[in-house]
């Protein structure tokens, strides 16, 4: 990328880097380093044409959630009573999100932390 002087880098975190979750104390810690990685990487390869931006998905319904302990499964309901948009998010929203990220049209963001989450966190 770098030789090219041009790329792009989306990690993909989770809310849970920004609001923790119980018991999942090592999840949230290792999404959390996302976020500091994305900073430091957006300063040092920036000068290459190269940005780093990172995505924070919420409720998104993927196959992993039924992996998790029982103790783990949040209700639907409730975490879509929580959220502006109500409804559960789809993988295809986040690819979008990435999507975007990774084209030409995001050359000047950068550092950035995208939330997709159905307006969850302001509430």
């Amino acid at each position: 990328m770098a030789e090219r002087g041009w790329g792009r880098i989306v990690n993909v975190s989770s809310v849970n880097a920004r609001t923790g979750r119980a018991g999942l104390a090592a999840y949230s810690t290792a999404k959390a380093g996302l976020l500091g990685l994305t900073a430091s990487l957006a300063r040092e390869l920036g000068p290459h044409g190269i940005t780093v931006n990172t995505v924070l998905p919420g409720a998104i319904q993927v196959d992993a959630e039924n992996v998790l302990p029982a103790h783990h499964h949040a209700r639907p309901e409730d975490q879509i009573a929580r959220q502006s948009v109500p409804r559960r998010g789809q993988p295809e929203d986040v690819a979008a999100a990435i999507a975007f990220l990774a084209s030409p049209a995001a050359s000047f963001i950068t550092a950035a932390s995208l939330h997709i989450d159905a307006g969850w966190m302001p509430h």
